[in-house]
C-alpha cells in the first residue's frame, strides 16, 4: 500500500469508528414502522377480511414496493370499492399474489376462510 491509500483506510477506520462510539445509524439502516392492521369490512354475504401488515412484512418477508404502489395505493382503504373476487381472480389487488403460485389462491373455494373470518 502507498501512503495515499493508507491515509484513506485510517480516515475510514477512524470514521466507522466514530459512528460505532456516539451511536450514529446510517439513515438507510432505518426501519419503516410496521402499520397497523384493518379489516376489509366490504365482503357481503362473506365474513370481513383483516389483513396484517405484520404478518406480510414479518412473517412473508415483503416489503413497502413489493405492493405499494404497484398494486395499493399508500392511502387506506383507497381500494376497497374496487375489490371483488372476480378482480382478485384475475390477479389484481392481493391475487396479484394469492395466485397458487406465490401465495394459496384466491380461487380455490377450500381457501376462503383463510380470509373471511365469520364473527
Amino acid at each position: 500500500m502507498n501512503p495515499k491509500q493508507i491515509s484513506f483506510a485510517a480516515a475510514i477506520m477512524a470514521v466507522a469508528m466514530i459512528v460505532l462510539r456516539f451511536g450514529a445509524v446510517p439513515a438507510m439502516s432505518q426501519q419503516v414502522p410496521v402499520p397497523p392492521d384493518f379489516s376489509y369490512e366490504e365482503t357481503k354475504p362473506l365474513g370481513a377480511v383483516p389483513f396484517s401488515h405484520k404478518f406480510h412484512v414479518t412473517e412473508k418477508k415483503l416489503q413497502c414496493p413489493d405492493c405499494h404502489t404497484k398494486i395499493f395505493q399508500m392511502k387506506k382503504m383507497a381500494a376497497s370499492p374496487a375489490m371483488t373476487m372476480a378482480r382478485l381472480n384475475a390477479g389484481e389487488f392481493c391475487g396479484a399474489c394469492h395466485n397458487g403460485k406465490k401465495a394459496f389462491s384466491s380461487k380455490e373455494a377450500k381457501d376462503c376462510a383463510r380470509c373471511h373470518i365469520k364473527k
